[in-house]
């Protein structure tokens, strides 16, 4: 199992990597926005129901708590709630390329995030902030600032949201 940090660094070195790609193909028919932190957080949100539901296990340690907005890693919003509204930049340093190097060679997992990646980062901060706001939905279940049961997070991607 994995730490929120780390596949937080992963979904950010995989939009910047589409955002070079874009660069260097002169690609202007594909949107390659940056990740806010709103979106990072829903990213995450998706990525542990995706997983739950597939896996039947959480993909990171850490618990989703039902903030105004939506779900939210605590740990992952202290560290880049600097950031604001504005698109998130990590450096490239060793400990993060190795980070998501061993996410990377971990193909299960990169398999998943890959799917949850081409599937939800297509859309802006708050159409994702919208879709876990759904009513009947764990974030709708749980009191604000709680923690969301990640039962109740599986029960949900597993009926809605995963096709299998």
């Amino acid at each position: 199992m994995y730490k929120a940090q780390d596949i937080a660094k992963w979904f950010l070195y995989k939009n910047y990597s589409e955002q070079r790609e874009k660069v260097a193909t002169n690609d202007d028919y594909e949107v390659y926005d940056g990740i806010t932190h709103l979106k990072l957080q829903k990213l995450l949100y998706n990525a542990q129901g995706v997983y739950l539901a597939l896996k039947g296990n959480k993909l990171f340690e850490d618990d989703l708590e039902a903030w105004e907005h939506g779900p939210v890693v605590r740990d992952v919003y202290d560290t880049y709630c600097v950031f604001g509204r504005n698109p998130i930049i990590i450096p490239s340093t060793e400990e993060n390329n190795k980070i998501v190097s061993n996410i990377e060679e971990d193909t299960d997992t990169k398999e998943i995030l890959d799917m949850v990646y081409d599937s939800f980062s297509i859309y802006t901060a708050w159409q994702l902030r919208e879709m876990s706001h759904v009513k009947g939905g764990p974030w709708n279940k749980t009191p604000r600032n709680q923690v969301i049961d990640p039962a109740l997070i599986r029960e949900y991607f597993d009926r809605e949201v995963v096709e299998k």
